[in-house]
């Protein structure tokens, strides 16, 4: 009788677990560059949001070629900011990011973009304000809208816990039996 009640009890966890671990899966919403623009003003912030929460260790890195940019990182809720010391020089440029989403799983990615501004700008720097002016590509569909949680970020290692507990309490059940 234990048995078969452990049996369920394990299967209904797994059933409740499976559809939110499948649908919980953070993905990069928008950037800003955002992938293959040309930027023609000042640039001193790269801004990436995601369709969950993400968590304080995700990172991202700015790479001009094997020249890796110092970024200033912040993150608040599903969107991570990454700020530069000083304007960006013209060139290509790759975004690398590595984020934990809500339900735990690292998602890797990266893109790039390029700066080129024109020459009479880079003699002299027009105001931080026009970066904010700078249009991006929002890539959300309806099915990224039906698949968003709001999950916290300790429910899925808190389910495989009880699991994992369950199934130890059955191993040391069926053991005094035999």
């Amino acid at each position: 009788m234990i048995k078969k009640v452990l049996s369920f009890i394990l299967l209904f966890v797994l059933a409740l677990q499976m559809p939110l671990s499948v649908f919980a899966h953070s993905e990069l919403e928008s950037a800003q560059p955002s992938e293959g623009e040309k930027v023609t003003t000042d640039l001193e912030v790269v801004n990436l949001t995601f369709s969950t929460k993400i968590e304080d260790l995700s990172t991202m890195k700015l790479k001009n070629g094997s020249k890796e940019i110092p970024l200033q990182i912040s993150i608040e809720d599903n969107q991570m900011t990454g700020k530069m010391e000083k304007p960006l020089e013209n060139g290509s440029y790759t975004v690398e990011y590595r984020i934990i989403g809500a339900d735990s799983h690292v998602i890797e990615g990266n893109y790039t973009f390029s700066l080129e501004r024109p020459k009479q700008n880079e003699t002299q720097h027009k105001p931080a304000e026009k970066a904010g002016k700078q249009e991006t590509k929002k890539e959300k569909t309806e099915h990224h809208h039906e698949n968003k949680t709001n999950n916290p970020s300790y429910f899925a290692p808190l389910t495989i816990l009880l699991v994992l507990l369950i199934a130890v309490g059955s191993f040391f059940a069926f053991r005094k039996r035999s």
